[in-house]
């Protein structure tokens, strides 16, 4: 059985270099097995230094941008003719962050993927400023391809909270992990990749029972309490996966990981640990209010990861580049 289709509408961003081939390779495969229409904006950056130049140049800003729009377009249908592919090609000039989110919302992409930006000697990559905007305020999943990453996907993880006890809007929380488990599974399906569940839990009144109980076996029930609670919504959310993806991702291609500690410290450790090619996430903070997208403790997990990362709003989140 196919696996049942996520993304209808993909947006691959180019920048005119070479990583452009491998970036459009793969979202060409990704658009290809959701039958999804696939959209290749080329991207051309500038500010208010666009304006200085038109002065010193003696034309206008926008003779400017629509050459420099014309030769970006140029770049982008050579490298699409170059893979043979079907795309429809737009052209932007202006702040990056702001003419992709514009691009998203004009034409309703609900995959954003691009290849992440160096910010540094040590090939830092995920917090250069266009992709910081981009996970903070990106309506759509977007997926930053590491320039390393271009051999295939064998291991998807994807990092959930089950955990609902403290949340204010327990309902945003859950339809967060479902959209961070769809794309996951949408990923790892059409990779024949092993999806990975990983939720990591604390037990936080431990310390408390443990004080007022006249031994430790008050504390031991507390823990081996928090911990079924927490394993059983793991287990509910591998259930549903399996039941909707089917053979093309079945129970045996599906692990569940239980680790009791600090996300900020766990999550990066079993990327490592379980080599992971691409960890999905959420972009909010368990308090579920909407400014809070972005918190830190995932702006600490994504600044330290070395693979590609797809990053994912909850349900009726709205950009405020839309407003």
């Amino acid at each position: 059985m196919p696996a049942p289709a996520h993304f209808a509408s993909i947006l691959a961003v180019c920048s005119g270099d070479e990583g452009d081939r491998a970036l459009l390779a793969r979202a060409a495969e990704l658009a290809g097995a959701h039958n999804a229409r696939l959209t290749v904006l080329a991207l051309v950056p500038a500010g208010r230094e666009l304006d200085r130049l038109a002065r010193h140049a003696g034309v206008s800003a926008g003779h400017i941008a629509e050459r420099m729009g014309a030769d970006a377009r140029s770049k982008a249908e050579t490298a699409v003719r170059a893979l043979d592919l079907s795309a429809r090609i737009t052209a932007r000039v202006g702040r990056p962050f702001y003419e992709i989110i514009r691009q998203v919302i004009d034409d309703g992409h609900d995959l954003v993927i691009k290849t992440a930006e160096p910010i540094d000697a040590a090939h830092r990559y995920l917090f250069a400023s266009t992709d910081q905007h981009l996970l903070r305020k990106c309506p759509c999943p977007v997926w930053l391809v590491m320039p390393e990453s271009a051999g295939p996907v064998r291991h998807v993880l994807a990092a959930v909270d089950v955990d609902d006890s403290d949340a204010d809007e327990p309902g945003t929380l859950s339809g967060l992990n479902a959209e961070i488990v769809r794309s996951a599974a949408a990923i790892a399906a059409l990779a024949g990749a092993t999806l990975h569940l990983l939720h990591v839990w604390e037990a936080p009144a431990e310390d408390l029972v443990r004080r007022w109980s006249s031994d430790d076996e008050g504390a031991l029930s507390y823990v081996r309490d928090t911990l079924a609670r927490h394993e059983k919504g793991l287990d509910v959310l591998a259930a549903q996966t399996a039941r909707t993806f089917g053979d093309s991702l079945p129970r045996s291609r599906i692990r569940r990981h239980l680790v009791r500690g600090n996300p900020r410290r766990a999550i990066p450790e079993q990327v490592r640990a379980l080599g992971a090619d691409i960890l999905v996430m959420g972009t909010l903070t368990r308090t579920g209010v909407p400014g809070l997208i972005i918190g830190n403790t995932a702006e600490d997990i994504l600044n330290v990861v070395e693979c590609s990362v797809v990053t994912v709003k909850p349900p009726g989140y709205v950009s405020p580049v839309a407003s």
